[in-house]
């Protein structure tokens, strides 16, 4: 015997109408985040940032003008809790050292509006200055992987320096914001050179160990073509493994200007006591427990012994749908 179905309205009526319940438009969430870096767009008149600005936010972006102080990793992570994936820097090689730092291992992805000074990291992976094509490729650009380094518990993706260096940086930016930039510049390199500091550190590796005095000693994510005539040193991968280490030995002024002429006419590699070498990993110790360090062109002040390590294959970057 089959069941019987029982309805509860009369058969020879229809059934009633569902009641159609309203939809409520959905708003998405922004695609990504840009950090508008003001102190390093000086070189960009107000109306392209207002239109930079309105051409970020037409694509979707929220857009956020950063200041000292601000906390752009605390940002950063409770944007991708929320399930944000891509976070641009607009701004300089030091804009995009604080962006990269909660971006190190995981899924999200770092754009580049390169309206810094010298926009390094920018230039190696083949982004263009226009700040109108540089948004596109961050938006609509290919991801590719690339190397980080990390020194301590920070990262870097250009190098780390110690000596002249950051003490030129620091001279420099003591002069504050509103200070004539070239200006700066010229007074700091002149005091720098006057003081001419040098430090004493032990360098250690797997298969080398050695005490250096020196001006000038640098780190760098990757090797830099010093074969380059001019003041860019590009390099040619970024997805190398390795740390490049470069120093001089201590050298009269005068000798050190020889250098940067061996330098601008790529023969580095030919000027008198230039050392370098290729490793995973190293440590720096120093007699002091602190030392004034460059890390992607801002100065901090770091614990010593220093622990400098590659990290590779650890950040996703928006690079041009051409480049390899």
């Amino acid at each position: 015997m089959e069941p019987r179905i029982r309805f509860d309205f009369d058969a020879d009526e229809p059934p009633p109408l569902a009641i159609e319940t309203p939809v409520t438009e959905t708003i998405l969430p922004f695609k990504g985040t840009l950090f508008f870096n003001a102190s390093s767009g000086a070189s960009l008149l107000s109306d392209e940032v207002d239109q930079l600005k309105s051409a970020a936010r037409a694509a979707a972006l929220d857009v956020m003008d950063i200041h000292s102080g601000f906390d752009i990793a605390g940002t950063i992570r409770q944007r991708m809790d929320g399930g944000q994936t891509i976070f641009i820097a607009a701004g300089g090689d030091g804009t995009i050292n604080h962006v990269i730092q909660p971006l190190v291992h995981t899924d999200a992805c770092l754009g580049i509006v390169p309206i810094g000074t010298y926009n390094h990291f920018a230039r190696d992976l083949g982004i263009p200055l226009d700040w109108r094509q540089a948004l596109d490729i961050a938006v609509n650009g290919t991801m590719r992987q690339i190397d980080t380094a990390c020194i301590n518990d920070r990262f870097f993706v250009n190098n780390v320096s110690f000596g002249l260096y950051p003490e030129l940086v620091a001279r420099r930016e003591a002069k504050g914001r509103d200070y004539p930039r070239w200006k700066a510049r010229l007074q700091a390199a002149w005091s720098t050179l006057q003081k001419y500091p040098h430090i004493t550190v032990n360098v250690e590796t797997a298969h080398h160990h050695e005490a250096i005095r020196t001006h000038v000693l640098m780190v760098s994510n990757n090797p830099y073509d010093l074969s380059r005539i001019g003041i860019e040193a590009p390099r040619q991968s970024m997805s190398g493994g390795m740390l490049s280490v470069y120093w001089l030995p201590h050298l009269p002024r005068i000798a050190l200007f020889r250098f940067g002429a061996h330098y601008l006419a790529g023969q580095v590699r030919n000027a008198p006591g230039f050392r370098s070498f290729h490793t995973m990993k190293m440590k720096v110790h120093a007699a002091r427990t602190q030392l004034r360090v460059g890390v992607d062109g801002e100065v901090l002040a770091m614990d010593t012994p220093m622990v400098i390590t590659s990290v590779p294959s650890s950040l996703l970057v928006k690079v041009p749908r051409t480049s390899e």
